[in-house]
């Protein structure tokens, strides 16, 4: 281990004093590390939304679907739809599908705070690497857990997202040591992008997989790229520069200069990472009591409604009404996803670029990305419930929606840290808190709107859509009141 001291600086001259920045180093390859990391634990987690297809039998008076109020005539033959590499199914009903998805969120709430606490004592490296490889193993014996019951594999997607649930807090920890402050967004930016990719990644390569190879297949193949992917994490990534054994001394210098310099004094610092050596006290009571902050509360909570009500169900949605094939289900289920992943690239440096020209004020911008993400969606969402069975069409307006929720990540999400600096980190904790509820709930409800000999018909799931576009209408009005990125008087 390298002795070197990140106290704060001395003097306002030693702060300043210059080093060039080095273009690429150890920081980039750890880069590329967390970003295959995050993808491919997103692929573990929306893998469930393909294989539940195949899992589960139709449901009952599903082949006898002619007429649109029912379902969606089929263009092939109904004894070829999706029955080649169906393999073993379990008589799970829309219901108990519904409370499968949620397991995995129970574990994914329970774990955040605790996953930040330990990633603050011990480093980042350990409670990632470790997760991830929990995550495969799960992953990998999860088709044993399915035969061994419901409560088993429940158990077990509950576990798969309580190891979930401490990556997040891992990676916030590992770029405060390793990513020099001018450069902090654009690494945390890239490497939480590996969660967009990796739900394209998860959802087409599903789809392939039970096609070819039967349902099994998609745990075998995304629990063992976690366990390949500890492999060179744990040789190759360290908590910080100072610990690396190979980084450079050019490097070294660069990255503990520019974090020596993020804890001097300054009037405000970089998107809720505030300086460890500042231990102020959190002022709970009076952040639980700003109504902007309580907005973006309710604003979570809507939004992940309508989010996870399309991640978990979109592929049921194009098996049961639509009736496509289980490679065509999951190739046109990834593609909303790309789209989203193009549209927060570019909405995030739009955002940028009219902030740095000072064209609007941070709370108008913020309400500008955010609305048009809600009105967007929630606009699309209105479409699908009302387009019929035109599955071009489909694909497209949800496309649209999702791709759409992409402008959040310009949005509200940056005003955490536009209201607190100090406390961003602990906002976007509880706030992330509020909307994975949801995915608890959402999942729940849309199985008993579904449920039974006439629940998959369109008017059921005209409901579920108009319930998510209702979100997004009442949460708009929510932000447009109440919503703002003005620093609040108790963190200044």
């Amino acid at each position: 281990m390298r002795p070197v001291s990140l106290s704060s600086c001395s003097s306002e001259d030693q702060c300043a004093l210059p080093i060039k920045p080095v273009r690429f180093g150890h920081r980039h390859v750890l880069l590329v590390l967390a970003f295959c990391g995050i993808c491919f634990m997103y692929a573990t987690r929306v893998g469930l939304s393909i294989a539940m297809v195949a899992m589960t039998a139709q449901p009952v008076g599903w082949q006898h679907s002619d007429n649109l109020s029912v379902a969606c005539p089929a263009n092939v033959p109904m004894q070829q739809l999706n029955v080649t590499k169906r393999h073993r199914t379990y008589n799970w009903d829309p219901k108990m599908q519904g409370l499968l998805h949620g397991a995995f969120f129970y574990g994914y709430l329970l774990s955040q705070i605790p996953g930040a606490w330990l990633s603050h004592r011990i480093g980042a490296k350990v409670p990632f690497g470790v997760s991830m490889v929990a995550i495969g193993v799960l992953t990998i014996f999860a088709p044993v857990a399915a035969d061994a019951g419901v409560g088993t594999f429940f158990v077990f997607r509950l576990a798969v997202g309580f190891f979930q649930g401490i990556i997040f807090p891992s990676i916030t920890s590992l770029w405060t040591k390793w990513a020099p402050p001018l450069e902090r967004g654009r690494l945390l930016s890239v490497t939480y992008s590996g969660a967009h990719l990796g739900t394209v990644f998860g959802m087409f390569v599903a789809g392939f997989l039970a096609d070819t190879h039967g349902w099994e297949s998609i745990f075998f193949v995304f629990g063992g790229l976690c366990l390949l992917w500890a492999l060179p994490w744990f040789f190759i990534a360290h908590d910080s520069p100072a610990q690396h054994p190979r980084i450079s001394a050019r490097e070294l210098a660069y990255i503990t200069h520019s974090l020596r310099s993020d804890t001097c004094p300054k009037p405000e610092f970089i998107s809720g990472l505030a300086p460890s050596s500042l231990h102020r006290p959190i002022p709970l009571t009076a952040i639980l009591k700003t109504p902007a902050f309580l907005a973006v509360l309710v604003v979570e909570f809507g939004h992940h409604w309508a989010f996870y009500t399309m991640t978990t169900n979109l592929p049921t949605y194009f098996d049961h009404i639509l009736h496509l094939s289980i490679r065509r289900n999951g190739a046109l289920s990834a593609m909303p996803y790309l789209v989203r992943f193009i549209v927060t690239i570019l909405a995030v440096f739009l955002g940028d670029y009219w902030r740095t020209q000072r064209t609007f004020s941070p709370s108008t911008l913020r309400k500008i990305f955010s609305n048009t993400a809600f009105v967007g969606s929630g606009a699309a969402l209105i479409a699908v419930a009302f387009v019929g069975c035109n599955s071009t069409q489909v694909v497209a307006l949800f496309g649209a929606a999702v791709g759409f929720s992409g402008m959040i990540y310009a949005g509200y999400i940056i005003g955490y840290s536009e209201m607190s600096p100090t406390f961003g980190g602990i906002l976007i904790a509880v706030g992330n808190s509020s909307g994975t509820v949801t995915g608890i709930v959402a999942p729940y409800v849309v199985g008993v709107l579904t449920q039974g000999p006439e629940g998959q018909t369109v008017e059921r799931w005209q409901i579920v859509f108009l319930i998510s576009a209702g979100m997004y209408a009442f949460i708009t009005l929510v932000y447009t009141i109440f919503g703002s990125a003005k620093r609040q008087k108790w963190d200044e």
